[in-house]
């Protein structure tokens, strides 16, 4: 595969591709960006409540994800018996 060293695309259309992906990242997040700041000017009240509830998402999972890594962490290991080539 023919590509720019270092684009990590394999193609030179893989570059345009990734190029064209960056910039509408970029204007997403800008939109994005923009529709917040509105919010918040214009409904701060709205704002703060899903600011709040976004904590409590955010809050939700951690307790989740806690819970299981403890349950995974707790389980016994799987005990399995390798035979070694000079054992009958």
């Amino acid at each position: 595969m023919t590509g720019q060293a270092g684009d990590g695309s394999g193609s030179p259309s893989g570059a345009r591709l990734a190029e064209e992906a960056r910039r509408l990242a970029e204007s997403l997040v800008g939109q994005a960006e923009s529709v917040r700041e509105q919010v918040v000017r214009r409904h701060p009240d709205v704002a703060a409540h899903l600011a709040a509830a976004g904590a409590e998402l955010a809050s939700a999972y951690r307790a989740f994800v806690g819970d299981r890594e403890r349950r995974w962490a707790a389980r016994p290991a799987a005990k399995e018996r390798i035979r070694l080539d000079d054992e009958e």
